[in-house]
């Protein structure tokens, strides 16, 4: 049986090809330690092997809860091609070196917010106001004004989610009888199941 996860990726391709404004973004959602379910969009980097990747930074709540409990979900919608995944499994921190890689191909902004995060406050953290916010990252835009001139910052890190389950959602617009199935990973081999819609 052909790997869901190439199914996604050649999907992914496909929505990217179309333009489709979700492309390139999934949601991610942890359990804080009281258990309430938390969800935020972040940028998709990668579909490799049987892994997604995401950027997150080691200042942020998100990094907090994966570090108390590694039960986390990823939801990709592309509504161009009316589909739908859901993808649990195992967590693996990416190696600094190669996020370092893929850092350095960042857009400049969003590398001065990443060194904003060490440099003055941590992501989620309250600021005085959003002049103040942006005040300091002029600063260190004035500091560093070129995007090779902004340094690494080592609290950016890699999350690699090696997929052990997968829940597929096709629309069907014409009957609403969507098309719906769940891939699990048994002893190496992803095994199918259709659901009901």
């Amino acid at each position: 049986m052909t790997s869901p996860i190439e199914i996604i990726r050649e999907n992914w391709k496909q929505a990217k090809s179309l333009g489709d404004a979700n492309a390139d973004f999934c949601t991610f959602a942890t359990a804080s330690e009281n258990g309430q379910a938390c969800l935020r969009t972040l940028v998709l980097r990668d579909i490799t092997g049987e892994s997604l990747v995401v950027f997150v930074n080691n200042t942020s709540p998100k990094w907090e809860q994966l570090e108390y409990s590694d039960k986390m979900e990823v939801l990709l919608f592309w509504p161009s091609l009316m589909q739908q995944y859901r993808i649990r499994g195992d967590l693996e921190v990416m190696p600094k070196e190669i996020i370092r890689q893929h850092w350095c191909k960042k857009p400049y902004e969003s590398k001065i917010i990443d060194n904003f995060y060490s440099a003055y406050q941590p992501q989620s953290s309250t600021v005085e106001s959003r002049e103040s916010l942006l005040e300091d990252i002029n600063k260190l835009k004035n500091d560093y004004p070129e995007p090779d001139d902004v340094p690494f910052p080592e609290n950016a890190e890699g999350v690699i989610v090696r997929a052990n389950y997968i829940e597929t959602w096709h629309g069907s617009a014409t009957d609403r009888i969507h098309d719906r199935c769940l891939y699990t990973l048994e002893d190496g081999q992803w095994e199918k199941a259709t659901l009901v819609p």
